[in-house]
């Protein structure tokens, strides 16, 4: 069989083995979210430091870059628009023209061809806020972006902030102050100033979200001052604010697919597509904590092959393996930015009684990768967790992103006044 009809013939089932959101379900969700099979490797970050975490300040000269690929040969063309959210992801009140400055909407322009890859996309990028579309009020937004001018044909969707700074925080990011606590879990402890900003009601009109790492759906939300001290609002409990300090990420470096990176066990091209058998992973849990450096859930995309990872690093099939004797309680996934930060099917491990392992496969763009395993309990009010695969240990290494909002008392809508980043080594100094 040729290469050309191989990766035909393997290019044409991608989006069934893909399976990103069902059957195309169009649903709005007010998450980051991927509404089509074929949309890949979205990435939103800021524009001019490369952070993961989508904060813009607000009338600063800020911007934020989104990248995507589209897998196929046909370029369209996408729309886009910003929906003004509460601090709790539902939708405001607020109308488009009391948020939004300019138009309403606008086109996704700049595009480009792979270049040089077996896997063919289309390359698409967006920078905003721009000229023709900005927000002006701080707060949480969602971006959608659809095509053929109609928001049903939605496309993807990105959460954001921007920030108007007017509360400062300080903090710190320490092992768990209860003693049942103390060897497995992370204590976040701060301080909002309010001397910029008379908040009238601070235990009914302030809101608080703590985030480990870039984890949306593990955050710590609604917490209220334990004591006012002047202008000084004081959140330092040792019940409500810890989280699971989880453990360092595992990596895996895919920029090369050519020669030998870490964590990589071998490469192989076949029928016409990259495969990439990375070294079986143990079980870290239950066993002696290890520091290592790592990028805490993020990933890079990059080609060092080429010149530029964005159009011409190629999609490889990916092999995860997660040696266990026995079968573990709950369903295995991987789990990281590669997934969103959420629970997605085509991570999902199954596990082979024979090679005594759980494994599982995704189609991957090159770069480098954090992830981790984690485990969903039955009960689908419950959050995933590390407990029998990563394990959780106090000296981990972790951000923890603090966002404090308060209510606009005339328009009704949640202000985001406050944001700092905690790290808790440099808690622990």
């Amino acid at each position: 069989m040729g290469v050309k009809k191989a990766f035909l013939l393997i290019f044409g089932f991608v989006p069934a083995m893909l399976a990103l959101a069902g059957d195309d379900d169009k649903t709005l969700r007010y998450e980051n979210f991927i509404y089509e099979e074929n949309i890949q490797t979205v990435l939103l970050f800021q524009e001019s430091s490369n952070d993961h975490m989508p904060v813009l300040g607000l009338g600063a000269d800020d911007r934020l870059m989104l990248l995507f690929d589209q897998l196929g040969t046909e370029n369209e063309y996408f729309q886009y628009t910003f929906v003004h959210c509460n601090s709790d992801w539902t939708p405001s009140d607020l109308q488009p023209m009391q948020y939004l400055e300019g138009n309403m909407f606008d086109n996704i322009e700049s595009f480009q061809y792979a270049n040089n890859t077996y896997f063919k996309y289309v390359h698409y990028r967006l920078s905003f806020p721009n000229e023709k579309i900005k927000p002006k009020l701080s707060g949480n937004y969602l971006l959608k972006v659809y095509r053929n001018f109609n928001e049903g044909e939605l496309i993807l969707t990105r959460r954001f902030y921007v920030l108007d700074s007017k509360i400062g925080i300080t903090g710190t990011a320490i092992a768990a102050t209860r003693p049942d606590y103390r060897f497995n879990k992370q204590e976040v402890d701060f301080t909002a100033n309010t001397k910029n900003y008379l908040v009238i009601n601070p235990f009914q009109d302030t809101r608080v979200v703590i985030m480990q790492n870039y984890w949306q759906d593990n955050a710590i939300t609604n917490l209220k001052p334990q004591f006012v001290n002047g202008q000084d609002l004081i959140y330092n409990y040792e019940e409500e604010n810890v989280f699971g300090g989880i453990n360092e990420f595992r990596f895996f470096d895919t920029r090369s697919l050519r020669f030998a990176s870490m964590n990589v066990d071998k490469k192989y091209f076949f029928e016409g597509a990259y495969h990439t058998r990375l070294i079986p992973d143990e079980i870290k849990a239950f066993k002696r904590h290890v520091n290592l450096i790592d990028y805490n859930g993020k990933r890079v995309v990059d080609n060092k092959d080429g010149n530029d990872g964005n159009i011409d690093g190629d999609y490889t099939w990916v092999y995860f393996t997660l040696k266990s004797e026995v079968i573990l309680p709950d369903s295995v996934y991987v789990m990281g930015e590669l997934t969103d930060w959420r629970i997605q099917e085509r991570f999902k491990m199954t596990y082979n009684h024979a090679n005594k392992a759980y494994e599982g496969k995704a189609l991957l763009k090159q770069g480098f990768y954090d992830y981790m395993y984690v485990t969903t309990p039955q009960n689908p009010a419950e959050l995933p967790e590390t407990t029998f695969t990563e394990g959780n240990y106090f000296d981990t290494e972790n951000d923890y992103h603090i966002f404090y909002y308060v209510r606009n008392q005339f328009l009704d809508y949640h202000e985001l006044l406050g944001f700092k980043r905690i790290n808790s080594n440099t808690s622990r100094k």
